[in-house]
């Protein structure tokens, strides 16, 4: 990755308008590697303009939000469009039409799931996160400062709940320690994205724990627009649902659905085990091996009932 680096500084340092985006419903991975990237494409020389979706509060200790545009996207013209953390192009949003204008685009993620759709594609299915690879492409070109470690740590953090998920590597860890040392507050980045919760995450909480069922070694909750609404919750306040449940002694998958829309739902798969990247990658959707997320056609019934079938079919082909 060195050398393609090297390529990289060429490209982005002359670039008028680099612009940087994630996909929608941004997590604390997408916004790390998106502000990171920017504040470290600036300190390079060029000039950083990040399309972004609203993120949950609990990431607004992130620096680099000077970066974020909010006007038209029609005015962009960009030199260079790189997309961060994004399995494919349409989840980038209303940004997608600004990726479609740039001139030479990039792509990099850490998702197996990822269709290559850029120009240049860097995805490393074996990285832990989408900020363990862009550190590992910016640490050869720019003068990493304790702003930018502490927006990729927190990245990594998210994506690997602490240093605890499969994904984490040695190399995780080394670059987590590496980044420590700019000066970071780790442990304050480890409470504030994992373990705090806001008084409407509580009621989301509870209203998923109170629709919470188990069948065998499945756990699974949902939460329909009504509930949401009862709680003044947005997609933002959903973080942690599925991760929960899959705690439970004896589990070994957790499904979380919830009604994103009409007949619109949005599946998150989490397992100790079992693929649940293909089980996604059926309904269009993908991830990780063992997290991974769809955006589902139907009712919160229909869906569930469709995706429990499927996981149970996965479960007996494995035994």
């Amino acid at each position: 990755m060195e050398t393609f680096s090297t390529e990289i500084y060429e490209i982005w340092s002359k670039g008028k308008n680099v612009v940087i985006s994630a996909h929608t419903n941004p997590d604390g991975d997408a916004v790390g590697a998106a502000l990171g990237l920017a504040m470290a494409v600036a300190e390079i020389g060029a000039k950083p303009i990040v399309l972004i979706g609203k993120y949950s509060e609990k990431f607004d200790f992130i620096k680099g939000t000077e970066y974020i545009y909010n006007d038209d996207y029609d005015k962009i013209e960009p030199d260079v469009f790189i997309a961060v953390d994004c399995g494919d192009k349409h989840r980038l949003g209303d940004a997608e039409k600004v990726f479609d204008r740039a001139k030479t685009t990039f792509n990099i993620d850490h998702h197996i799931s990822n269709d290559n759709f850029a120009d240049n594609n860097i995805v490393v299915g074996t990285a832990s996160s989408s900020c363990e690879v862009v550190y590992e492409i910016i640490k050869n070109f720019c003068v990493i400062d304790k702003n930018i470690a502490e927006a990729l740590y927190t990245g990594i953090v998210t994506d690997t709940f602490g240093f605890k998920y499969n994904s984490t590597s040695k190399k995780t860890m080394e670059i987590g320690g590496i980044l420590i040392d700019f000066g970071i507050n780790h442990s304050a980045v480890q409470d504030r994205v994992l373990y705090e919760r806001t008084p409407v995450e509580v009621e989301v909480f509870k209203n998923a724990l109170n629709n919470l069922k188990t069948d065998g070694e499945i756990a699974y909750t949902t939460l329909n627009a009504e509930e949401l609404e009862s709680c003044k919750a947005t997609s933002k306040d959903l973080d942690g649902i599925a991760e929960y449940i899959l705690n439970i002694q004896g589990i070994s998958i957790s499904v979380f659905i919830y009604e994103k829309g009409h007949n619109l739902c949005k599946l998150s798969l989490r397992s100790k085990k079992t693929d649940v990247n293909k089980i996604a990658s059926d309904f269009g959707g993908g991830g990780h091996l063992f997290a991974a997320g769809a955006d589902f056609e139907g009712n919160i019934a229909m869906t569930l009932s469709v995706v429990l079938d499927k996981i149970k079919k996965e479960l007996n082909s494995n035994e």
